[in-house]
């Protein structure tokens, strides 16, 4: 019997795991799987919204509890932002389209983080709620990774609800000397429109012209200058989305006057250009109001 133990001992001591993906998207989908949504009654939600948005001062009486239910999945975001890679698996060029429910939650996920982060202030633990608010961030760059521009839009969207609660610390006086010279260095490696928008412009462009192209083999296919005119509309369009926002506004109007002369497939499958570069100029504006506030004395 000792000798039987003592083998299953050695097998159990030899056994091996995996070792721990560095992808972020992996942890990011567990915890995507786990937040709950709060309750949908409209004095809840209308307090949800308004603590956000810092109209209406932190209840822990009647908002604790809903972060408490989601703590699990926002440790579980929080550390998925600590990881160096992030590939969410959609393969859009052959059809692969991101569920709405994804966004959606993804969202949901961002607010509580913000949330969060105004609960941990209240409590008068700065540091901790810009740690997490930094975490929403990332989680909104790593969003952007890899997807076309409705993932670029939510993205902006979950940096913004982030770094808002960022400038209001900052420009409240909440943090110190030493926690605005910390921050100040963090915010400065930031892109000031968030991240890269022409990735997210150049899956469109790939997305399109793989269509394009497996059209030359059905019986309408596009003309060679439509698809030439197509292409080089793109690059021009990723190229604006590279300059800094305000710059790009010129450039996007003229690229709009000449979206009406290409073919009408190809202008069908082009996104407009105004709502992200707009986007973009409210992340700019709320990066650049953040290091003013963090630079006053």
């Amino acid at each position: 019997m000792m000798a039987v133990l003592a083998g299953a001992h050695t097998a159990r001591a030899q056994a091996t795991f995996s070792p721990e993906t560095d992808n972020a998207a992996l942890r990011y989908w567990s915890a995507l799987v786990e937040v709950q949504e709060p309750p949908h009654d409209d004095a809840t939600q209308h307090l949800f919204s308004e603590t956000i948005t810092g109209r209406v001062a932190w209840d822990e009486t009647k908002l604790g509890s809903i972060l408490d239910f989601n703590l699990d999945a926002l440790r579980t975001m929080q550390q998925a932002t600590k990881l160096p890679v992030c590939d969410w698996g959609f393969d859009y060029r052959h059809g692969a389209r991101m569920p709405v429910e994804f966004g959606m939650r993804a969202r949901l996920l961002s607010r509580l983080n913000a949330l969060q982060g105004i609960r941990e202030m209240a409590h008068g633990d700065s540091r901790t709620a810009v740690d997490t608010w930094l975490a929403g961030v990332h989680f909104g760059q790593d969003m952007s990774r890899g997807g076309p521009m409705i993932t670029a839009l939510i993205a902006h969207a979950i940096i913004l609800d982030n770094l808002q609660r960022l400038v209001d610390s900052a420009r409240q006086g909440k943090l110190n000397e030493e926690q605005k010279t910390e921050l100040s260095v963090v915010v400065e490696t930031i892109p000031e429109d968030g991240f890269d928008w022409g990735a997210a412009w150049g899956v469109e462009f790939a997305i399109g012209d793989q269509y394009l192209q497996k059209s030359r083999t059905t019986g309408k296919p596009e003309r060679d200058d439509k698809i030439r005119g197509y292409e080089e509309y793109m690059l021009a369009a990723q190229a604006a989305l590279r300059e800094p926002p305000a710059e790009a506004k010129s450039r996007i109007a003229d690229l709009e006057l000449k979206l009406g002369r290409l073919g009408k497939v190809e202008q069908i499958m082009i996104p407009g250009l105004r709502v992200p570069n707009e986007a973009r100029i409210r992340l700019a504006t709320a990066h650049q109001e953040l290091m003013q506030a963090l630079s006053a004395k």
